[in-house]
């Protein structure tokens, strides 16, 4: 049943009026828009580069509105995370005291750049690989590459295949569960999460 709010006639008669739509209703409207698909994109992009957004948040919206294209969004959420990606490499290749550095230290990430650099020193194709299940926000990964002169080939390989495992699996559960997938993600998002990272721990090891 919608939710209706009470309006008052001029009769004076209380009339129900519809309520007005909340933001995740406005999200998954965009869904048969433009506007929708290019919002999405510049998430990814921010998320990769200046600020650790909801990029997934908005994925599932989409694909609620519509879930034929869960395929072609999730592919726009990974192609324009590893195109941020770049450019986050860039600019901790370039501006990393300048910029980067000062803007982690605005969102409290500074405190982790020792062990992003670590677990990039150990295997960096699984650290990239592993990047989407791990509190730490990919714009700290991105920066910590350029700034450590990793090799680009490598680091856009390791961010495609990271960025694919983060949201593809996400996008498939969004179009299999429908709504159901906010819940599903609240109570077993943490050991998804686990299991994702174990079995790509053994396959780089064995």
């Amino acid at each position: 049943m919608p939710d209706v709010s009470r309006s008052e006639s001029s009769s004076g008669v209380d009339v129900p009026s519809p309520a007005r739509p909340g933001v995740v209703e406005r999200l998954v409207a965009l869904a048969d828009r433009p506007l929708g698909a290019a919002i999405l994109v510049v998430l990814a992009l921010l998320e990769a580069t200046v600020f650790p957004g909801p990029t997934e948040a908005m994925l599932i919206a989409l694909i609620l509105g519509r879930r034929e294209r869960a395929v072609w969004f999730a592919s726009i959420a990974t192609a324009a995370s590893v195109v941020g990606g770049i450019g986050g490499y860039y600019l901790g290749s370039v501006l990393f005291a300048d910029v980067v550095r000062p803007l982690l230290d605005s969102y409290g990430l500074a405190q982790y750049m020792t062990a992003v650099a670590k677990v990039y020193g150990e295997n960096m194709h699984l650290a990239l690989a592993t990047s989407g299940y791990t509190p730490i926000p990919y714009m700290l990964y991105t920066a910590m590459a350029g700034a450590g002169d990793l090799p680009l080939g490598s680091f856009v390989l390791g961010s495609f295949l990271g960025r694919a495992l983060k949201y593809v699996p996400i996008a498939a559960l969004a179009y299999v569960l429908g709504p159901g997938v906010h819940a599903v993600l609240r109570r077993y998002g943490a050991i998804v999460a686990v299991v994702v990272v174990l079995v790509l721990v053994l396959y780089f090891l064995f």
